[in-house]
Formats: structure tokens, C-alpha cells, sequence
């Protein structure tokens, strides 16, 4: 059925069916229809029927055995795994937590336990995960043999879940600074006053009640991470192998996924962990986060003591060092985040220098296994996007510099034909005491100069030499500064236009105000399709550094 039918055929059928189920009478006798109701009713989310069916148990524990004998999944794990967090949050705080101090009795329902712990972490129940973990702390480190992934696993490649994944604006960053949440499991009365202060829509329309939601579930997050590495911290101090390379393991992904919180804490447990390597490539844990490109893993190496030169002076099998590393090419998923080739080539020149920064005079010169140094490295692997990089600066410089000329040669010709007319004696316009008049003369002189000006710069970029340094700095902010004058100078080719119309038909200016919301539209329209990767050109040249040297000890 489930092949032949679409999603909503077969929630229609589902719910026909337990309709007759219902009108027939056969749950209260049949243990099997009971069972098959509530399991439909659960995967629809279909709380109403969920609650009638779960009526008569309210505050008891469900014997779910029956639906597992009969092949189906108990009825809060059929909810949480189709996300519904309505019938999730009713199921298990009216039914199963209160059983949860019996599930270790039993094997299977071990297993049925860490799959809600999934799901509730996996869909951002995080209520119910932490009093899972605060009732079953051991479930956290029990690996099932019907579990794919585990739990610690799992976290690791999940940063989204926790703060540092999070890159907000002033405005957002400051009322996620300013806002204060309850670290209970569930929303307590408090936490809710502060939605109700002021009015929902408003709430919503400045963001407020979005911020506020996602620092509530980051706090819960840490939270659930400090617990489980509690119990982590307890089972490794009884040093098994078979949980050491599990870590091992959840630690390399979270490198790979730039999981800041999940490495910090996982280090804390054992500080040994710290020089774990790739059993591949030979690399230790920040040579990965160059490899990877993952600068809020690289960034906590300020934060480490004489430690730190130990890691950046390792090499790997191959004879890289960490510099060597950083002259790769980052992957296509990296590369992918960014717009442009110019801003590719930057971000990527930008992690040469930053780690080269870091090493010696040694590690600059020295040759890996290919009789290659860092250096050569980076122009080699570098050299297409270089290419492609200067071919769009280029592109980009010719359009403006064709639009910038143009200006130029129109408010050129306008200033010599003046609106109003000439006095035949003595030259001088006839409306030079008027105000329209004088805004033309202005703004009109104003856009020539600066399309001149924007040309120029344009100019100084198709002449540049292009060098991978350029791409640093010189030529990004040629181009910011180019397409900053180039708007100014539409801008004011505009209000020229709009003030010489306006002394012209000064005698009917009723003709003229229907027109002058117009003058606004190409400028704006220039805006809005040039602003995103202005924006981001600023961002990544002038803005928040990428890298930053916290030197503060996060590791004891």
C-alpha cells in the first residue's frame, strides 16, 4: 500500500481504518487492534485519538510489549521518529517516563530508549532527551546491536544543535545576549512570562521569540552534553578499548563537522585525546580542521599551552606539515559556501597566511615527501581558481566600468544643456535662482565625478597583476570601493534627472510628483542585486575576522 499510495492516500486510509476499528468495538478485547490503533494514531500524529486510546492508562505505564510482539514499534518511538512532538511530549510524560527506571531490566527496551534519545536529539526534543539521560544517564554510553549509530556519534556530527554554529548580526546577537532562559528540562513559568510581556506578533516580527527559542534549545543542548560526558568520563576511566575508539572516532567527526562545543567537551573528559590521529592520512586533530577548513576548531589551538607547538610541528604520513596542509584545495562542499571565484581565492589565501603565521621559518621552506614546499603546494593546487578568480574581477570590472562610463558621458553632455534655457546676452541660465536648478547643477556635477572616478578604479583592477596575495585585500577592496562610487553616481544621475525635470515644468510641478517615486527604482533595483555580494565582500575583507587568538586555557 505504502508504494502504490501517496503520503496523504495513505494517512486517509490509516485513518478510515482505525475509524472502523473504533466503531466496531474490537480494541477493547482485541489486544492486536488496540495495539495496530495506537501505532496508526502515533504516526499520523493524531493526538485526539492518541489521547482516547491512551485515556484509561493516563499516569500508567503502557505495556508496550504487545506492539513490539507484534512487530511494531512502541507508540512514543513512532511518534518521535516521525517527528510529531505533540503526541512525542504526551505519550512519554503520561506513559513512559514513569517506566523508564525499569527499561535496563530489559535488553529490548534498552533499545527502544537510546531510539527516542535519537529522535528527540535528532528533531530537537531536547526536553526529553536530558530526562532521559537525567533518568538513564548509562543509556549514553550503551551501544545496542540493533543501533546503526551511536549516540556520541551522532552529536558529533550535529553542530547546528549548539551555539557556535550560529552566526548572527548585530541585532540578533544582541538580544541573544540580552535574553535569559531556564536550564529545566521543561519550559517552567518564568520562561514563559518572558514571551508574554509582549505581544506574540510583535515578539515574532522582531525575531525576539525565534532567538529566544534557539537559545533555549543551545542551552538545553550543552546541557545534554555535559551529562553524557559525565557518563563518558566514568566508563573511559575503566579504560575499555572497544569505548576508546568509538571517541576516537566521534571526535574526528566532529572536526570534520567544526562541532566547537562537542570537541571541547570530549577533550575535557581525557586530555590524552588531544593526540589522537587519522589512522589514514597520519594527521592530528588540528591538521584535520585545516584540512577541513574548520576555523572554530582551528581558532581553540590559541587556547592551549606549550602544547600547541608540539601540534603544529607534527607531520603526517606523507611528510606534510599542518602548512602544507592549508596549501590544499579546500573540497567543493567548502568552496560551495562561498559566492564568486574572487572571494574563494580569498578565504583560501586567507588560511595560508593564517597558519603561516603560526609556524616556523623551518616549516615555510621545508620540502614534503614530493620535494614540494608549502609554498609551491599552494600555487599549484591554487593556480585554476586563481585563474577563474581573475577572469571574474575582470568580467566584473568592464560591466561597471562600461555602465560607469556611460554616466559619465551623459551628466558630461547635461551640464551644457541646462534646463530652462540660456540668455541670449549675457549666457547665463535663465532659472539660475532656482532651487531645482541648483540641485542639477550639484547633483549632475556630483555623478560625473564620481562615474570618473569609479572608472578608474575599474581600471586599476583589469591592470592589476593578480598576484594570490592581491586577492587578500588590493583587489577586493578595488572592487568594494568601485561599486560604492558607481552606486553614488547612479544615485545622483537620478536625482539630477529628477531636479532638471523639476525646474523645467516648474509652472505644473503636479506633473512632475507621480514621477519622482520612480527615480528611486533603478538605484534600489541596482541595490538589491548588487548588496548580497557587496556585503558578503565587506564581510569577508573588513568584517569579523575569521580567525581569531583567544588565548585564554579552555583545557586544564
Amino acid at each position: 500500500m505504502a508504494k502504490t499510495c501517496s503520503r496523504r492516500q495513505l494517512e486517509i486510509v490509516n485513518k478510515l481504518l482505525l475509524d472502523e476499528m473504533t466503531s466496531r468495538g474490537q480494541m477493547e478485547n482485541d489486544a492486536y487492534c488496540q495495539s495496530l490503533a495506537l501505532d496508526i494514531a502515533a504516526g499520523n500524529g493524531n493526538l485526539t485519538r492518541v489521547k482516547q486510546l491512551c485515556e484509561p492508562h493516563l499516569n500508567q505505564p503502557l505495556a508496550h510489549n504487545n506492539s513490539v510482539r507484534y512487530g511494531l514499534a512502541i507508540p512514543v518511538v513512532r511518534a518521535s521518529n516521525a517527528g510529531h512532538k505533540k503526541v512525542t511530549d504526551y505519550l512519554y510524560y503520561n506513559h513512559y517516563k514513569i517506566a523508564l527506571p525499569l527499561v535496563l531490566k530489559k535488553d529490548n527496551d534498552v533499545y527502544w530508549a537510546t531510539c527516542l534519545l535519537l529522535d528527540a536529539i535528532f528533531y530537537g526534543f531536547l526536553d526529553i532527551a536530558l530526562d532521559i539521560i537525567k533518568h538513564l544517564p548509562s543509556v549514553a554510553v550503551t551501544e545496542h546491536a540493533r543501533q546503526r549509530l551511536p549516540i556520541y556519534k551522532f552529536i558529533a556530527v550535529k553542530p547546528d544543535l549548539f551555539r557556535s554554529h550560529c552566526n548572527f548580526g548585530f541585532w540578533r546577537h544582541l538580544i541573544y545576549s540580552c535574553i535569559r532562559v531556564s536550564e529545566n528540562p521543561r519550559p517552567n513559568r518564568d520562561n514563559r512570562l518572558f514571551c508574554m510581556t509582549l505581544p506574540q506578533s510583535l515578539l515574532k516580527w522582531l525575531g525576539i521569540k525565534q532567538i529566544y527559542e534557539l537559545k533555549d534549545s543551545h542551552c538545553k543542548a550543552r546541557s545534554l552534553l555535559q551529562k553524557m560526558s559525565t557518563s563518558l568520563r566514568d566508563i573511559m576511566a575503566k579504560n575499555e578499548i572497544r569505548w576508546k575508539e568509538t571517541v576516537y572516532e566521534a571526535l574526528l567527526e566532529a572536526v570534520e563537522s567544526g562541532n566547537r562545543e562537542f570537541f571541547i567537551e570530549i577533550i575535557k573528559c581525557d586530555s590524552q585525546l588531544l593526540w589522537i590521529s587519522n589512522p589514514t592520512s597520519g594527521r592530528n586533530l588540528f591538521q584535520l580542521a585545516v584540512e577541513f577548513k574548520k576555523e572554530k576548531i582551528f581558532n581553540l589551538i590559541h587556547g592551549l599551552d606549550d602544547r600547541k607547538v608540539t601540534l603544529l610541528r607534527s607531520y603526517d604520513k606523507g611528510n606534510n606539515n599542518i602548512l602544507h596542509i592549508a596549501g590544499r584545495l579546500s573540497t567543493p562542499d567548502q568552496l560551495s559556501k562561498i559566492s564568486g571565484a574572487a572571494l574563494k581565492m580569498q578565504r583560501e589565501s586567507q588560511w595560508f597566511k593564517e597558519v603561516e603565521s603560526l609556524v616556523s621559518e623551518r616549516e615555510v621552506v621545508q620540502k614534503n615527501e614530493d620535494k614540494k614546499t608549502p609554498r609551491q603546494i599552494f600555487e599549484h593546487y591554487h593556480e585554476p581558481l586563481r585563474k577563474e578568480g581573475e577572469e571574474w574581477m575582470k568580467y566584473t570590472a568592464t560591466a561597471c566600468s562600461f555602465v560607469a562610463a556611460l554616466i559619465a558621458t551623459v551628466t558630461f553632455q547635461a551640464i551644457f544643456t541646462v534646463p530652462g534655457g540660456i540668455d541670449g546676452t549675457s549666457g547665463s541660465p535663465l532659472i539660475l535662482n532656482d532651487l531645482h536648478f541648483r540641485a542639477f547643477i550639484f547633483t549632475d556635477t556630483l555623478a560625473f565625478f564620481a562615474s570618473c572616478i569609479s572608472v578608474l578604479i575599474f581600471l586599476s583592477i583589469l591592470t592589476s597583476r593578480y598576484s594570490f596575495d592581491d586577492f587578500i585585500v588590493s583587489l577586493p577592496r578595488k572592487m568594494i570601493l568601485g561599486q560604492s562610487i558607481l552606486f553614488i553616481s547612479i544615485a545622483s544621475m537620478l536625482v539630477a534627472f529628477i531636479t532638471s525635470l523639476s525646474a523645467s515644468m516648474r509652472h505644473k510641478p503636479a506633473l512632475v510628483y507621480p514621477l519622482k517615486p520612480l527615480a528611486s527604482f533603478p538605484s534600489l533595483l541596482f541595490l538589491m542585486l548588487q548588496y548580497p555580494l557587496l556585503k558578503e565582500m565587506i564581510s569577508s575583507t573588513y568584517g569579523k575576522r575569521l580567525f581569531y587568538r583567544d588565548t585564554k586555557n579552555w583545557l586544564p
